[in-house]
């Protein structure tokens, strides 16, 4: 084999490692990014309920009996909350498989102070709307 052919063959090797390399750190960064996107979708499923259950209890409460739109509201708060921890949860489980790897990951602490936060937000929404409701 000739020089150049050696050196053709060991660019192409070269070239095909690149490649390769390219196309795994591309998926890891794909998946990482799907998983911020199911995070995302998370949260926005949990704020939708917790709107959805405060303009129900806002804007509905002229309609007798008032009983099931109270329980439809603490449906709702309740599903808020659990959805913004279910969220960080699912955030955290792939999180896990992924953390020895090189790849830019949104900080789990950042992820569940958020969600706690919102979590806390929804319970003392439901907290609020028992008590108001409780002295009319």
């Amino acid at each position: 084999m000739s020089l150049t052919q050696n050196s053709q063959v060991k660019s192409e090797t070269l070239n095909t490692q690149v490649r390769e390399v390219d196309r795994n750190s591309l998926a890891l960064d794909r998946t990482v990014l799907a998983n911020e996107r199911t995070y995302q979708a998370w949260i926005r499923t949990g704020l939708a309920a917790l709107i959805s259950g405060l303009g129900i209890n806002k804007f509905m409460n002229d309609i007798e009996p008032v009983w099931p739109l109270i329980l439809v509201t603490i449906i709702l708060l309740f599903f808020s909350a659990a959805a913004f921890l279910i969220s960080a949860w699912r955030y955290n489980h792939l999180h896990v498989q992924m953390a020895h790897l090189e790849v830019d990951l949104m900080p789990v602490w950042v992820v569940k102070i958020l969600s706690i936060f919102l979590s806390g937000c929804s319970l003392l929404a439901l907290v609020d709307m028992i008590l108001s409701s409780g002295g009319s």
